[in-house]
Order: C-alpha cells, then sequence, then structure tokens
C-alpha cells in the first residue's frame, strides 16, 4: 500500500453534517421571516424546493456557469418564486440572514472528531472545498476541527473548483505535497472522487447513504471510522 503523508478532505457532507445544519437554519429563516403567513406551503414543502434550487445553483456554480454572488443571491428568490410567492412580497435579507446563520452551526458527521484525532500525529491534514472563504471557515471554527488542518483551500482561495484538476494542483503545491502521498477524502463523486481521478490522485469515496455507481474507486467507506482500516 502506498505511504499516504498528506490528506485532503472535503468539508460539506463529509465533515461537517451539512442536512442536518441547512434544516436548522431553514427552520430559523422560516420563523424569523414568517413564511407561516404563505399558506399555499409548508415548511417541508420549503426545505424540498429549497434542496432542488440549492444543488442546481451548485452544480451551475461547479461547472463555471454562474459565479459565487448570484448564487448567494438569487437562491431564496427562486425557491420562494417556485413555490408561488410574488417576487414583490419576498422580504429583504434572507440571503444574508442565512448566511450569518448556517456557517456557526457546530454538527459534525459521525466519527469525525475521533479520526481527526486519530490522523493528526501522523499525516498532513487539509481541506478542499468548493466553498467560500469566509463560509467555510466560519464553520470550521464553529465546529471546533480548525486546527486539526494545515491548510484550507477552496474556491475563492484557489481560483478553481473541483472537479477541475487545477485545485488539487493549487492545493498540493501549497503543501508541497505530491500525487503519490497524497489522499482525497469526499463524499461528492462528481466533485471529489472524479476531480481526484482528473488530478491522477488516490481518493476515498465517502458514501455513508451507500448510493449505487459503477465509478472504479480508489478506496469505498460508509463511515469515517473505516479509515482506519485503509491507513
Amino acid at each position: 500500500m502506498k505511504k499516504y503523508t498528506h490528506l485532503f478532505f472535503d468539508l460539506d457532507h463529509t465533515l461537517w453534517d451539512y442536512d442536518i445544519h441547512t434544516r436548522e437554519a431553514n427552520k430559523e429563516i422560516y420563523e424569523l421571516f414568517n413564511f407561516s403567513k404563505w399558506s399555499f406551503f409548508t415548511f417541508d414543502d420549503f426545505m424540498k424546493i429549497f434542496h432542488e434550487v440549492n444543488n442546481y445553483l451548485w452544480d451551475k456554480f461547479n461547472h463555471g456557469r454562474i459565479e459565487k454572488i448570484e448564487l448567494r443571491n438569487s437562491r431564496f428568490n427562486l425557491i420562494l418564486g417556485k413555490l408561488g410567492v410574488n417576487e414583490d412580497d419576498i422580504p429583504a435579507g434572507i440571503d444574508e440572514k442565512y448566511l450569518e446563520i448556517a456557517p456557526i452551526k457546530p454538527n459534525v458527521m459521525p466519527f469525525t472528531y475521533e479520526i481527526l484525532d486519530y490522523l493528526k500525529p501522523n499525516y498532513h491534514l487539509h481541506i478542499i472545498s468548493n466553498g467560500f472563504d469566509d463560509v467555510q471557515h466560519a464553520k470550521l471554527k464553529a465546529s471546533k476541527i480548525h486546527h486539526y488542518f494545515d491548510k484550507i483551500v477552496t474556491s475563492d482561495s484557489s481560483g478553481y473548483r473541483k472537479p477541475q484538476k487545477g485545485i488539487f494542483d493549487y492545493a498540493m503545491s501549497e503543501v508541497n505535497a505530491t500525487t503519490q502521498n497524497s489522499l482525497m477524502i469526499g463524499d461528492n463523486i462528481e466533485t471529489d472522487i472524479i476531480g481526484a481521478q482528473n488530478a491522477v490522485m488516490d481518493h476515498v469515496f465517502f458514501n455513508p447513504k451507500k448510493i449505487k455507481h459503477d465509478l472504479k474507486v480508489t478506496f469505498e467507506i460508509d463511515s469515517l471510522e473505516q479509515i482506519r482500516n485503509i491507513l
């Protein structure tokens, strides 16, 4: 087995529990802006459309079809519009408030602290994320995992987005790593795993939902604690 010395983690859905935090933050948004006054949709309806729109926007961002400002500023207008709210009735400031609330949620995926404690003494740990500097640093600090990582690479700091090879090249050059001694760990096949393959880099597909796929991966796990079996 190769001797890896640099481990690059994705953040959202891999270490930081994005799903729980998204629901919690949106519950606060729903109540703060009194969305219940629109009786033609429920909170669950709102969450369903939130995920559809959010995934759509992030897919466009990851493929370079929109920029950061459009992703941030159009999200809730699109969501509420799809739910039938008149554009003139949409309150101002929802996007800004969401970005205040969501990143300071502290929950992490199961076994995050245990596996980072296990890895930290023997490996250089880093983050590669398509998220933005302000938000990702806030998430790392809120969840008390910031100190585990030597380098935080984002789409902001690198100028690239996974699955582009450039973000991996940038990350490795920043920490003096090579593809031979590096391992990428992430939950997203298209960005993390295909991105690592584009960089000719070994990778771990973290697949807690046991999604079926036909991609040939270096390693696959459904729990972070299984990283012990690889390293």
